[in-house]
């Protein structure tokens, strides 16, 4: 099922901090009288406040039945994503542009996000279920970072800008495997947008001391990961604030293919990923230079 039957925005954010499973029948078939009525008559603040507490009602709510593993009810309450998405995007247009501009692609890309959710939950598929919720925290956690403090509502027992997955030395990276002391002999420079690496294959010679560069040009926090071939634990580990750049000189002295990954939540579900190509010696690097 795709989303046939329109719901009101003030319905939908009702049922949604109720807990409700489904929406009542009254719900249905007002989207007009909603958006015309009440949605006409609340300021353009609080129809933003609304539909965001709204969206982050429903991923809190998906959520809970990921962990619960009640796959069957997922579908029904990632309906109104979309609709509080839309009521979101309309009632930003004192944003900046270029920040509206986020928003709205974050927007786009929502519908797409809770018809994935719908599929992974109808299969019974548990790990495609919690990669979308993943996927969702992204896109809430981008959407969030357009808009001034105070002017969404912050989350229940959380404080407003921190991550919801963000655990204590979640970010330390100093001490990371491939880390050294050493001058380095070449540079590699990455840049993360939202949601990309730029490049995203990299490539340094094994053996010698390369600083690795990542300068974060996003709206949001971005990590760099580069796996241990083995997977086993993180080589290099560099983390940046938007707008800001951190930088480590690291040695890798096996050749191969690393995996690269950004780990905060949903932004390797959406495409955060590269690799990194570790040649010998003899062996000219792929890129001198990343950027």
């Amino acid at each position: 099922m795709r989303f046939a039957v329109p719901i009101t925005l003030a319905g939908a954010v009702a049922l949604l901090f109720m807990g409700s499973v489904a929406l009542a029948d009254e719900g249905h078939g007002r989207r007009d009288q909603g958006h015309g009525g009440h949605a006409g008559e609340a300021t353009e603040t609080e129809g933003l406040a609304g539909a965001w507490a709204g969206l982050e009602a429903a991923r809190d709510a998906i959520a809970a039945d990921v962990e619960a593993g009640r796959l069957e009810t997922i579908h029904e309450k990632s309906e109104p994503v979309p609709d509080l998405a839309n009521a979101l995007l309309e009632s930003s247009d004192g944003l900046d542009p270029a920040k509206r501009k986020r928003v709205a692609g974050a927007v786009r890309q929502l519908p797409k996000v809770a018809d994935a959710l719908h599929d992974a939950a109808d299969a019974g598929d548990l790990d495609g279920t919690r990669r979308q919720l993943k996927r969702l925290d992204g896109l809430l956690q981008l959407i969030r970072a357009q808009y001034p403090s105070g002017a969404l509502p912050p989350r229940s027992g959380h404080h407003e800008g921190a991550s919801r997955s963000q655990h204590p030395g979640e970010h330390t990276h100093r001490g990371a495997a491939a880390e050294v002391a050493e001058a380095p002999k070449a540079t590699v420079r990455v840049v993360a947008t939202d949601f990309r690496f730029e490049p995203r294959e990299l490539s340094l010679r094994a053996g010698e001391p390369t600083r690795l560069e990542l300068r974060n040009d996003g709206a949001v926090e971005h990590v760099l990961i580069v796996k241990t071939l083995d997977g086993a634990t993180d080589a290099i580990h560099l983390h940046a604030q938007p707008g800001e750049t951190d930088a480590a000189t690291v040695r890798l002295d096996q050749p191969g293919r690393y995996a690269v990954i950004c780990t905060i939540p949903g932004h390797q579900e959406i495409g955060m990923i590269g690799e990194l190509v570790v040649t010998d010696g003899s062996s000219p690097p792929l890129k001198a230079d990343g950027v």
